[in-house]
C-alpha cells in the first residue's frame, strides 16, 4: 500500500511540475517580452507642441547554430561589455568596464547553458559575490531600427551608483 501511495504522489508531483513549469522557449519568450515598451510624450512650451513616440519590440533570437551567439556585446554609452565565446563545447563569458581607456574585469559567467535563446549561468563577481544569472538572446526593433543582443535580468551596478535589474547589451562583433 505504501508503494502505491508513494507512486501516486510521485506521479502527481511530476504532472504538476510539467503543467506549471516553463520550457526554455517559453521562458525566453517571457523574458524577451519584458524588454518591450511603448512611450508617447507630448510637450508644450511657448505655444509649440512637440510629440515623441518610441516603440521597442523584442523577441527571442532562436538560432539554428548556437555558435552564432559568440561575440562582443556592448551596453550603449556606459563602457560596459560582455565577451562570450565557445571553447571545447562549453561557453565562457566575461563582463568588462572600460574607463579612461583601460578595461577592468567585473565578473565571469560559469556553468553557462544556452537553450532556445535562453542563457542561464552563475555569475561570479570579482569581489567574491556569486548569484544565478538569466538572460535571453533578443532580436530588437526600436522605432524601425533592428539590432540583436542579450537582454539580461540581473542586478548590475553600472556607473556612479546607478543600479538596474534589466539591461540590453547590443551585439557589435
Amino acid at each position: 500500500m505504501k508503494r502505491i501511495l508513494v507512486t501516486v504522489i510521485s506521479l502527481a508531483i511530476l504532472i504538476t511540475s510539467k503543467a506549471y513549469g516553463q520550457s526554455p522557449k517559453e521562458k525566453a519568450e517571457s523574458i524577451a517580452a519584458e524588454f518591450n515598451k511603448t512611450k508617447h510624450k507630448v510637450k508644450e512650451k511657448n505655444g509649440i507642441t512637440t510629440e515623441s513616440h518610441k516603440v521597442v519590440e523584442a523577441s527571442p533570437d532562436i538560432a539554428g547554430n548556437i555558435a552564432s551567439y559568440a561575440g562582443k556585446y556592448e551596453l550603449d554609452g556606459l563602457g560596459h561589455y560582455i565577451l562570450l565565446h565557445q571553447s571545447n563545447n562549453s561557453w565562457e563569458a566575461e563582463f568588462f568596464k572600460t574607463e579612461n581607456g583601460k578595461d577592468t574585469k567585473l565578473a565571469s559567467l560559469k556553468d553557462i547553458k544556452i537553450e532556445s535563446a535562453l542563457l542561464t549561468a552563475t555569475i561570479d563577481h570579482t569581489d567574491g559575490r556569486s548569484a544565478s544569472f538569466e538572460g535571453v538572446f533578443i532580436n530588437r526593433v526600436e522605432n524601425g531600427i533592428k539590432s540583436s543582443g542579450i537582454g539580461i535580468r540581473h542586478l548590475l551596478e553600472l556607473a556612479d551608483g546607478f543600479r538596474t535589474d534589466k539591461v540590453f547589451y547590443r551585439k557589435v562583433e
